[in-house]
């Protein structure tokens, strides 16, 4: 250990090297969930997630689109450094921020026999949404019931931006998807099928979404126009009631811990049961279902 010691002293190049052979032979693996305010890092410890974030200065991200990639990249690789750990070490798991994606339940036999966005262009379906089909990164997510599949699209130009910004950095990207569709499958796993259908309220950054799941798929995802308490929940109700589901919905709250305990206060167990009142935010539970895919 002293001989490696002196010529890791007399010759500091070594200390890179090392670094380059233990980041091949053990990498660290690390999500990395960027918005346009926040970054945020989480990397396994034991068993458990720890977590960390950088306030960004304005202009280096908006819409989930990277404006400043040299910028963003140093930001990242500082980041990294502070918690003592050096890019060529670590291995980028990227979630993509919620507005940089559109998602779509895709029903019937061709759904099925689809396995990956060459495929679903090939089709050229009108999936009602924004996205140009030849100028996004699209992915098939298959689904338990064994007719449909969710299709989760992006416009390509920003995860190549994306890409273009970990390479900056000297950041291996092995991963991508999108903050949403893993908060989904934590919420698959957690949930387990307890109640259907659902009803899943979320939050990030004080703008709420609604998703309308029914044996196990999402059928209707909504921005919410209110953002305040009770607003929010005369907004939500109307939308329940005019979704008219069959039987009791079980209720999901996944919002910050701000948040927590404000929709039980009021909630009527008529209404269906209320199994979660942020007691995670949406990336707790995208993490959870990344732990399950590190446990697999």
């Amino acid at each position: 250990m002293a001989v490696l010691t002196e010529l890791r002293d007399r010759y500091p190049v070594l200390d890179g090297w090392l670094m380059q052979v233990q980041g091949l032979l053990d990498p660290r693996r690390v999500l990395l969930a960027p918005d346009d305010e926040v970054l945020h890092l989480a990397w396994c410890s034991q068993d458990s997630w720890e977590m960390a974030k950088v306030e960004l200065p304005p202009d280096l991200c908006r819409s989930g689109q990277p404006l400043n990639r040299d910028a963003l990249g140093e930001t990242i690789a500082d980041l990294l450094l502070e918690r003592g750990m050096s890019p060529p070490q670590v291995e980028v798991e990227l979630l993509l921020p919620l507005a940089s994606c559109q998602w779509r339940l895709l029903e019937g036999a061709a759904s099925v026999a689809l396995s990956c966005g060459t495929e679903l262009r090939a089709l050229q379906p009108d999936l009602g949404w924004s996205l140009a089909l030849p100028d996004s990164y699209l992915d098939v997510l298959p689904q338990a019931r064994g007719d449909s599949a969710l299709v989760v699209g992006t416009e390509r130009l920003l995860l190549q931006a994306w890409i273009s910004t970990l390479e900056d950095a000297d950041l291996r990207l092995c991963r991508v998807e999108w903050l949403l569709s893993a908060a989904w499958r934590g919420l698959c796993a957690a949930h387990a099928g307890a109640d259907e259908p659902l009803i899943w309220l979320v939050e990030q950054a004080g703008r709420w979404r609604l998703v309308l799941s029914r044996n196990g798929c999402p059928e209707v995802d909504l921005n919410l126009q209110a953002s305040d308490y009770p607003a929010l929940r005369e907004e939500v109700l109307e939308l329940v009631e005019a979704w008219r589901p069959e039987g009791l919905p079980g209720w999901w709250v996944t919002a910050g811990p701000q948040w927590q305990g404000r929709w039980a206060a009021e909630h009527d167990p008529r209404q269906g049961p209320l199994r979660s009142d942020a007691e995670m935010s949406v990336l707790e539970l995208a993490l959870t279902a990344s732990r399950g895919d590190r446990d697999a």
